[in-house]
């Protein structure tokens, strides 16, 4: 029998130990794969290149980092495929083969599963590329006809990577056979002979660490630490308190918690506690580096997935609610106002709801030194001033979003500023206790005047008015007299999220050219899509990359309990001789299990949680469902990957009973 087809009847006996890492490599090859077609789709380059991204150089970045993850899973799984089989490449060296054939032999079953998987996941990436596409531009809200990709750069591309990785593997086990003796393949991993005892004063500094760590997480971005620090400082200190608690939690207090049931004697000997128990002792010590690993990828995963989903929809919310209006101008000439009604008018698609005119005076502040709200400096260290009346007229012309202001004392003014409202209720900063003085030309004073009041929604679109203040009408025109208003003229449309038609032809009369960061144009549709892409985007990638870390974590788990499966065999043969009855050793194989998916589980989650809730104190945006949504799907998906290991550990135990 050749060498090729030993290799194959190998893979063949053991197709079910084989199943999992080969789904995970086919998804890697598929996700990668997706990621190099995108980066190759003229459509997508086209599309991002119209709103100044470089869409194409974003997915070619995140299909390297996926491609170094994957690289680092495949080579950790590998080495517990190369543990598991050491007795069988010894019994080969016993039959004759010498090393270098073992070393081929080794080869050949890479070069028929990764083949198997480079082929399967392309095929499959191929026949999936119009769902992928269609699900990009569905996230991003742009409406595009999309078809089947097949791009020779990203098959070539995806080959390569997964094909060099397999020859990586193939070195590695090449390195590992030629140094590994004919006793050293035989020999068991030796027992270690002290019992881990754990440390109650190490377990609670590790959870000292993970406490710092989160207490720096739930600090406000803007003061404490992380202005004292600095950010990068910050982080660093973060993921050491959160990465190194983990690690001794896992390595002192789970060993400290077992030690006590251990001696426990009501819990020790119940039920088959006392298998389990025993056996926990040491396996914990020996997979804190993984079981901590697992920890933080899994707190990775659904950070990066929760995350995202709690800032998309907000995000996008919010720049609905601060674009009231489709199209607005500033300062437009009577010759282009009336090219832009022709074209308004006249379009087909978008049916005119309403025009205005309105304006706003531009003033700076006298001593900007003292705290400001936060769109002052936006507006370029200004703040836009507009009547009561006007803000009246305007507010019930857009829908009547804020209530009606019915009088403004001489001295005061109404800040409109739903951020800084927050502000106020929360008591972060009081500004009716802040005085301000208005400047005119010469820096002279013009107007002092605190905010009593506010109002939540913007009348103007982004990049007019950020910081706009309302004052009485006698005050309004006071000020008029010292300085020139900006003048806007308003259009709301129709479907005015599809008119991108509409915008262009209005930007080419207003600008020349298409452009999507003029001063004298501000559309919905513009301002809308500039967000709904770059969130869209950053959505879909980590989407697609927390899939690859939730499998690798998985996976890894699972190859490592069926390795110690393979090692514990002869133990549970031999109380399966003493009458350990068949239910009872899958009672104690979940139950020897279950710490390994538990405990990292757990961790996951509660560092997911930390940096949801410091999204959630930082950006002030919701993550209850978003949060609730991926942790229990993460769970569902994790449950699945537990029950597969308690099938196959017991299908491994019960292999060739007598």
């Amino acid at each position: 029998m050749t060498l090729f087809k030993i290799a194959f009847h190998s893979m063949s006996r053991n197709l079910s130990q084989y199943l999992i890492y080969f789904i995970s490599v086919v998804v890697s090859v598929v996700i990668f794969f997706t990621f190099m077609t995108l980066a190759n789709y003229p459509l997508i380059d086209q599309i991002f290149k119209k709103w100044e991204l470089y869409g194409s150089a974003l997915f070619f970045a995140e299909a390297l980092l996926l491609a170094l993850f994957v690289v680092f899973f495949i080579f950790y799984s590998n080495s517990y495929f190369i543990k598991r089989r050491k007795r069988e490449i010894g019994m080969y060296s016993l039959l004759g083969l010498r090393k270098i054939q073992i070393s081929l032999l080794l080869f050949f079953e890479n070069v028929l599963l990764y083949l198997l998987a480079l082929i399967s996941g392309i095929l499959a990436g191929i026949f999936f590329s119009k769902l992928f596409t269609m699900l990009l531009f569905w996230v991003v809200d742009l409406h595009v006809d999309t078809r089947i990709v097949i791009s020779g750069k990203a098959i070539l591309d995806t080959s390569m990577v997964f094909l060099g990785i397999m020859l990586l593997v193939s070195l590695y086990n090449l390195i590992f056979i030629f140094r590994s003796s004919l006793i050293s393949l035989f020999q068991k991993e030796v027992a270690e002979k002290k019992n881990p005892r754990g440390s109650l004063i190490l377990s609670i500094v590790g959870l000292g660490l993970i406490g710092f760590g989160y207490f720096l997480a739930c600090q406000p971005i803007g003061g404490g630490f992380w202005s004292d620090l600095g950010g990068t400082e910050t982080i660093a200190l973060i993921l050491i308190g959160v990465v190194l608690g983990t690690w001794v939690v896992i390595r002192y207090g789970v060993p400290a918690i077992i030690r006590f049931f251990y001696f426990n004697d009501p819990t020790y000997y119940r039920g088959v506690n006392m298998l389990v128990l025993s056996s926990l002792r040491y396996r914990i010590k020996h997979n804190a580096n993984t079981l901590a690993m697992i920890a933080i990828l899994s707190a990775a995963t659904m950070t990066i997935i929760a995350g995202m989903s709690s800032l998309y929809y907000p995000v996008l919310n919010k720049v609905r609610s601060d674009n009231p209006v489709s199209y607005q101008f500033l300062n437009l000439s009577d010759e282009k106002e009336k090219e832009v009604d022709q074209a308004v008018r006249s379009s087909t698609d978008h049916n005119l709801l309403y025009k205005t005119h309105s304006e706003y005076i531009n003033l700076s502040l006298l001593d900007d030194s003292v705290r400001v709200p936060g769109g002052y400096w936006v507006n370029q260290a200004q703040f836009s001033v507009i009547s009561m009346n006007e803000f009246n007229r305007l507010n019930e012309i857009e829908g009547g979003m804020n209530a009606k202001i019915k009088s403004i004392a001489d001295d005061e003014a109404i800040l409109i500023s739903q951020y800084d409202h927050q502000m106020q209720r929360d008591g972060k900063v009081d500004y009716r206790k802040i005085p301000y003085t208005l400047a005119d030309k010469n820096s002279q004073p013009l107007f002092s005047f605190t905010i009593t009041d506010f109002r939540d929604y913007p009348l103007y679109n982004d990049n007019y008015a950020s910081a706009t203040i309302v004052v009485n009408n006698k005050t309004y025109e006071i000020l008029k007299k010292n300085q020139q208003p900006e003048r806007i003229s308003s259009y709301d449309v129709t479907n005015e999220d599809r008119a991108e038609d509409l915008t262009y032809e209005l930007q080419v009369i207003v600008d020349g050219k298409p452009n999507f960061w003029s001063e004298n144009i501000s559309s919905y549709y513009s301002n809308y899509h500039m967000y709904s892409i770059y969130m869209g985007t950053f959505l879909y990638i980590g989407t697609f990359i927390g899939i690859i870390f939730f499998m690798a974590t998985g996976s890894i788990i699972y190859f490592k309990q069926i390795t110690e499966a393979v090692e514990e065999r002869e133990r549970f043969q031999t109380l399966l001789k003493l009458g350990l009855t068949k239910r009872e050793l899958k009672m104690t194989v979940a139950r020897q299990i279950i710490p390994m998916f538990i405990i990292p589980l757990i961790l996951g989650l509660s560092h997911s949680l930390m940096a949801m809730v410091d999204l959630s104190i930082n950006f002030e945006y919701e993550i209850k469902m978003p949060v609730m949504i991926v942790c229990t799907v993460y769970c569902l998906f994790y449950g699945i990957y537990y029950w597969l290991c308690i099938h196959n550990y017991t299908k491994i135990v019960l292999r060739n009973r007598p």
